[in-house]
C-alpha cells in the first residue's frame, strides 16, 4: 500500500510538472509572438512614413541603447499591452496543489476506513465472534496485514473450539472416573461396615481379602488413568529397541500366566523368526490388554500368530468365545466402553492399546462372529518402525 502511494504521488508530480513546463511554454511563445507583433507595427509604422530612413531605423532597432527612455516614454503614453500571466500562474499553482491534497486525503481516508473495519473485526474477535471474513485477494500492506489477522483469527477459533472440546472431554472423563472409582469405594465402606461388628475371624478374613481387592481395582485404574493421560498429552517418549517377536509375545504373557492355569486355558503360538523394532515396555502394556481382555472372553483356547511381510509385521490375538455383539465390536476400543457381556470391565485396556500401537506407525482392528470368536488384528509398519 505505501509503495502505491509513493508511486501515486510521484506519477501526479510528475504530470504537474509536465504540465507547468507545457503551459510555461506556451506563454513564452505567445510572449514572444506579441513582441514580434508590437516591434512589427513599430518598424512598419515607421518605414511607411519614412521609407527613406530604413537602414537608420533598422540599426537602431538592433541597438539596445537608451532602455529607460524608451521605457518611461511607453509607461508615459500607456503603450504597455502585454498581458501579465502571473495570476494564472497562481491559479495552475493552487489547482496543483488541491489536486496532490485530494490524492493524499482520499488515500489516508481509505486507509482509515480500512484500519477502522480491522479495529472492528479484532474488537468482535475479543468478544468471541469469528463470523467476519476480511480475507482479502489483494496485494498491499493493509491487505497483507487484514490476510494475516484472517488466518490468526481461523488459527484462535480453532484453538478455541479444541479448548472447548478438550473441556468438554476433560469433564466426561472426570465424571467417568468418578463413577469407575464410586463402586469400589461403596463396596469398600460396606466391607468395613461388616467388620466393624463382625467377630467371626473368618469371615473377617473373606471380607479383608475383599477388600484388598477393591483397593488393587483402584490402584489399577489410577495407574491406567495415568498412562492414558501420558499418551494422550504426547508427553510418552519412545523408546525404539529391537527384538524378536516371539520374545515380545512371552514377555506379554508373563503377568497372566497364573490366570491362564487356573481359567485352564491352551495357548497356542505360531511365530515366524522374526525382529522388530518397537517401544518395548509399551507395546508389551498393548499386547498384555488385548490377551488379558481375550483370556476374559475365550471358553479355552487362545491362538496367538505372528507373521512378516516387506511392508508390514502382523500379530492376530485369536479367541473361541462368544464373540462380541455388532452394535458393540466399532465401539470396542472407546474409552470406558463396556459392551453388553462385560459389566465387570472398566474400558480402559483396549482404547490404551490401541493408542500404543497408533503411536507406533501401526493399527488395530477386530473382527467377531456369534459363537466362533474374536480376532484382534496389530500391524506394525515397517516404513516408519
Amino acid at each position: 500500500m505505501t509503495k502505491k502511494y509513493f508511486v501515486v504521488n510521484i506519477i501526479a508530480i510528475l504530470i504537474i510538472i509536465l504540465s507547468y513546463f507545457l503551459i510555461s511554454n506556451i506563454i513564452n511563445n505567445n510572449y514572444e509572438k506579441k513582441l514580434i507583433a508590437n516591434d512589427s507595427y513599430l518598424i512598419g509604422n515607421l518605414l511607411s512614413k519614412y521609407p527613406d530612413l530604413e537602414e537608420d531605423i533598422i540599426s537602431s532597432y538592433l541597438i539596445k541603447d537608451n532602455y529607460e527612455i524608451g521605457y518611461d516614454l511607453i509607461k508615459e503614453y500607456n503603450l504597455i499591452n502585454i498581458q501579465n500571466n502571473n495570476s494564472f500562474i497562481l491559479i495552475y499553482v493552487l489547482i496543483s496543489s488541491l489536486i496532490l491534497f485530494l490524492i493524499n486525503y482520499l488515500y489516508i481516508r481509505n486507509i482509515y476506513k480500512k484500519i477502522t473495519k480491522i479495529d472492528k473485526y479484532m474488537n468482535n474477535i475479543l468478544n468471541d465472534d469469528y463470523s467476519i471474513d476480511i480475507k482479502e485477494y489483494c496485494e498491499g500492506d493493509i491487505s497483507n496485514l487484514k490476510n494475516d489477522i484472517y488466518k490468526m483469527t481461523v488459527k484462535l477459533k480453532e484453538q478455541s473450539e479444541l479448548l472447548i472440546k478438550e473441556k468438554k472431554y476433560l469433564e466426561e472423563t472426570l465424571q467417568d472416573i468418578s463413577h469407575q472409582i464410586k463402586t469400589p469405594l461403596t463396596s469398600m465402606y460396606m466391607i468395613n461396615d461388616i467388620l466393624t461388628n463382625e467377630s467371626n475371624e473368618n469371615i473377617k478374613k473373606e471380607f479383608l481379602i475383599k477388600n484388598k481387592n477393591q483397593i488393587e481395582r483402584i490402584e489399577w485404574l489410577v495407574t491406567s488413568l495415568l498412562k492414558l493421560s501420558r499418551l494422550e498429552s504426547g508427553t510418552v517418549k519412545l523408546k525404539k529397541e529391537k527384538i524378536e517377536l516371539n520374545k515380545l509375545i512371552d514377555k506379554s504373557i508373563e503377568p497372566i500366566n497364573v490366570l491362564l492355569e487356573l481359567k485352564n486355558i491352551k495357548l497356542i503360538k505360531n511365530i515366524e523368526n522374526i525382529n522388530l523394532t518397537v517401544d518395548i515396555n509399551w507395546t508389551i502394556e498393548a499386547l498384555l490388554n488385548i490377551i488379558k481382555n481375550a483370556c476374559e472372553h475365550t471358553k479355552d483356547e487362545i491362538k496367538i500368530i505372528g507373521i512378516s511381510n516387506p511392508l508390514y509385521t502382523e500379530i492376530k490375538i485369536i479367541d473361541n468365545g462368544n464373540g462380541i455383539d455388532k452394535k458393540d465390536i466399532k465401539h470396542i476400543f472407546e474409552r470406558f466402553y463396556k459392551g453388553n457381556h462385560n459389566k465387570e470391565s472398566i474400558g480402559i485396556g483396549l482404547n490404551m492399546s490401541k493408542k500404543i500401537i497408533n503411536l507406533q506407525n501401526g493399527v488395530i482392528e477386530v473382527t467377531s462372529k456369534e459363537e466362533i470368536g474374536s480376532t484382534f488384528t496389530i500391524k506394525l509398519f515397517k516404513n516408519n518402525i
